[in-house]
């Protein structure tokens, strides 16, 4: 996957309101958050895993220091 695909769904649902989004942005840095972060943020807002990752998406924000080695 290039960098310009690395943002699969791009399509914003219904749910992903502009309070989480200000709520999530507020915690990223340099649009980038922790996999940790991102857990801990769904865990707290009640956003399954997989709902998560395309809320990121759409928000062009990156993921690093994943626990799985994954980012």
């Amino acid at each position: 996957m290039s960098r310009t695909d690395m943002f699969q769904n791009t399509q914003r649902e219904p749910w992903m309101t502009p309070e989480l989004e200000q709520k999530l942005r507020a915690i990223a840095v340099d649009n980038k958050i922790t996999c940790s972060q991102a857990q801990q943020f769904a865990r707290d807002n009640n956003i399954a895993l997989n709902k998560m990752k395309s809320f990121l998406d759409v928000l062009k924000l990156k993921v690093y220091s994943c626990q799985l080695g994954c980012f």
